[in-house]
């Protein structure tokens, strides 16, 4: 019966192979194109189509239509796998035709697939970097911007916010330039599609580097010039999005969550997953603010289901776990705490992991080939001859060579810097060195020594319970909880101490984490944010430069150089 049942299904492939021939015969490449243009992104409807655009083009040996055909097919399949088939098609035709542009532009939108669609940061970066190397003498500007604008969301996920800035700068003058009502619709479109994301993701640039002002005016361009239209609805909800999340910073809560519940609803019929799962966190931050617990959870599952549905994470949702943690932690659930904890630690991992190999990458390989870029667009465009050409080389391979030299000897400087680190950690441990020893000889006698010695003993007390560690915690506070008053702990802290409060506390955070970084492997796969929430501090910019302050290394190089020496034992 089984064998029955394959011969049966073979012929029906075959009869429906024969029959999508002969029809596709009937049809012009425009016609066919038509007919599935009405169609949604993802609608299968549309395959029988495409399918017979596919085998009309391959039975006229058509190569121009038959990587369109792929194209589409990768457009209207809904299974992520198969859209990375057709793009396998696509790119291994436009190879055969030894046709750099369209070379470039398959590798681009296999890329796209990678990094939308299957959520696999890696692959995609490699897939830019090679469009970028094949299209890098290309004079086709639209597809050399549409490149770059792609390495700019790379940028912008590693948190590279001001080169991606300058990315999506570029990527918006060139868009913007070249809208115009002579065009044909379709270039029109794909130009204003171009500039309006340009525009939104230099605009989430800017609200990362707080730049909150040029953020604001781009909100406003982008709020005025898209329209709620089926063409435009994406855009449309990514400005909402953004005037949600600018709304909820000014405190703004009604304005906030109407905009965001706008940005919700498109995003969710337009199926984009990882804007959406932005939007809910930020929903659930809303209501969390004005106490709405409950409603705020609702939004924390939904991040959660979707980045469990879908397996990708993005640093913008990773602290919703924090949320949820806190969540189970008040609802005295350990084995939900344990299992959001162990979420968070993944999701950490993943980014941290994530940055490390493509920063690493798209360092070596994209600014190698801007330089290479640079070197042949200037020799094509004044054609000085050999010798020209001969200086241009021996100056960029002497620039790569002085970047290496600086490079090895940064890391040889990083080592030493390390290791001198690890001797005063373990110099402190031998002698047990803290930072409140209490030692009257030094305090001025304006102060009774008894009562000196009683804020002493009460701060070494408040050291031992890792209350430093309060994010919110200002001189008052610290003077309440060791019982004293905020002039006399000023004082003590200066005349004894020899700090200020605010130094006092940072050395305190510093040496925690540092401390933490090497007895507990964890926290060395936590992100930047992560370590600098666990210190007790708000800024991740403040903690580096606080922890190269203390320690004479950056934080990302310590974890990097303690990774390495683990690694090595």
């Amino acid at each position: 019966m089984k064998i029955f049942n394959k011969l049966l299904l073979s012929l029906l492939i075959l009869t429906f192979c024969h029959l999508k021939s002969q029809y596709a015969e009937k049809y012009t490449y425009a016609q066919l194109d038509e007919i599935f243009d009405a169609y949604e992104e993802n609608d299968e409807r549309a395959m029988v189509f495409v399918s017979m655009y596919i085998a009309k083009a391959k039975k006229e040996q058509q190569s121009y239509q038959l990587i369109a055909g792929y194209d589409e097919a990768a457009y209207y399949t809904r299974s992520v796998d198969r859209k990375i088939k057709y793009a396998d098609s696509a790119v291994s035709v436009a190879l055969q035709m030894r046709d750099a542009d369209l070379t470039a532009m398959a590798y681009l939108k296999r890329g796209i697939i990678f990094y939308y669609n299957k959520r696999d940061y890696r692959k995609a970066l490699n897939e830019y970097l090679t469009a970028f190397k094949t299209a890098k003498n290309t004079d086709d500007l639209y597809l050399y911007n549409k490149i770059l604008y792609h390495l700019g969301i790379v940028r912008c996920y590693l948190g590279y916010y001001q080169e991606a800035a300058l990315h999506f700068k570029e990527t918006a003058s060139y868009y913007e330039k070249n809208i115009s009502d002579e065009e044909h619709p379709y270039i029109r479109s794909n130009n204003e599609h171009g500039y309006l994301n340009s525009i939104y993701r230099l605009s989430t640039c800017y609200r990362n580097l707080k730049s909150y002002r040029r953020e604001d005016s781009l909100i406003i361009v982008g709020i005025k010039r898209v329209k709620n239209t089926e063409e435009f609805a994406q855009e449309f909800a990514y400005f909402q999005k953004a005037k949600g999340i600018q709304s909820l910073r000014n405190g703004k809560s009604a304005e906030a969550e109407r905009y965001l519940k706008t940005a919700e609803k498109i995003l969710r019929e337009e199926e984009d997953f990882a804007a959406l799962a932005g939007v809910d966190f930020y929903l659930g931050k809303l209501n969390f603010t004005n106490g709405k617990r409950d409603k705020a959870l609702v939004y924390f599952k939904k991040v959660d289901s979707i980045l469990n549905k879908f397996n990708f994470v993005t640093p913008e949702v990773v602290n919703n776990y924090k949320y949820l943690i806190q969540y189970a932690k008040q609802k005295g659930d350990d084995r939900l705490q344990l299992y959001y904890t162990n979420k968070l630690l993944r999701a950490d991992s993943v980014i941290t992991t994530d940055f490390a190999v493509l920063s690493t990458k798209m360092l070596r390989e994209y600014q190698i080939d801007r330089l290479n870029e640079s070197r042949d667009r200037l020799v094509r465009k004044h054609k000085y001859g050999s010798t020209f050409l001969s200086l241009i080389i021996a100056g960029g391979l002497l620039a790569f060579y002085f970047f290496v030299i600086r490079s090895r000897q940064k890391e040889k400087l990083l080592t030493i810097k390390y290791e001198e680190l690890l001797q005063k950690l373990k110099n402190e441990d031998e002698t047990n060195t803290e930072i409140v020893e209490i030692n009257l000889d030094s305090v001025k006698s304006t102060h009774n020594d008894e009562r000196v010695k009683e804020i002493l003993k009460n701060l070494k007390i408040f050291e031992e319970k890792k209350q430093f560690l309060d994010k919110e915690l200002k001189l008052p506070d610290v003077a309440r909880l060791i019982k004293s008053h905020r002039s006399e702990l000023s004082f003590v802290l200066n005349e004894h101490l020899k700090m200020s409060f605010t130094e006092y506390l940072k050395i305190l955070r510093i040496q925690y984490i540092t401390k933490q970084l090497m007895d507990n492997k964890v926290f060395l796969q936590y992100s930047m944010d992560t370590l600098t929430a666990e210190c007790g501090m708000k800024n991740r910019n403040v903690f580096s430069n606080h922890f190269l302050q203390i320690n004479g290394i950056r934080p990302a190089d310590f974890v990097r150089k303690r990774l390495e020496e683990l690694e090595n034992t």
